[in-house]
C-alpha cells in the first residue's frame, strides 16, 4: 500500500529538504537544510541549499522533506493527470444549478429563505 505524504505539518530545524519549484538561484530538486523555521498559520523557512545559496522566507509549499521527494513527484504527476481527466464545468452549468436551487425553494447561495425574509422586513422597517 502506498503511503501518503502529510504536507500540513511544519518542517523542523536541521531537517533535509528539497525545493519543489524553481526559487531565485535554486533550481527545482535542489537539496538543502532548514536553518530557521517560523510561522503559525503560514510556515516559512530559512534554508541553506547545497548549491551554496541561502534563502530566507521560503514558503512551506515550496519545500518537501528529502525522504519524500520521490513520492512528491509521483503525487504531483498523478494530480496533474487527474486534473486533466476531470470534466470541465462551464459557467452555464453553474447558473443552471443555481436556477434549479432557486426554483426548488432555496437560493443559489444556500441561505435559508426565512433569513432572507427577516432581512427584507428589517430593511423595510429601517427605510433602507
Amino acid at each position: 500500500m502506498t503511503r501518503t505524504i502529510d504536507r500540513s505539518l511544519p518542517i523542523k530545524r536541521h531537517k533535509s529538504v528539497v525545493a519543489t519549484v524553481d526559487l531565485p538561484g535554486v533550481p527545482e530538486g535542489t537539496r538543502g537544510k532548514v536553518k530557521v523555521a517560523n510561522g503559525f498559520s503560514w510556515y516559512r523557512y530559512w534554508v541553506s541549499f547545497d548549491n551554496g545559496i541561502d534563502l530566507g522566507q521560503v514558503s512551506h509549499d515550496n519545500l518537501v522533506h528529502a525522504g519524500d521527494w520521490k513520492r512528491y513527484q509521483v503525487d504531483r504527476v498523478e494530480a496533474e493527470r487527474l486534473a486533466a481527466e476531470a470534466p470541465e464545468v462551464s459557467d452555464s452549468e453553474t447558473t443552471d444549478a443555481g436556477a434549479e436551487a432557486a426554483a426548488a425553494g432555496g437560493n443559489s447561495h444556500g441561505i435559508p429563505e426565512h433569513l432572507l425574509e427577516r432581512s427584507r422586513t428589517a430593511r423595510e422597517r429601517l427605510g433602507a
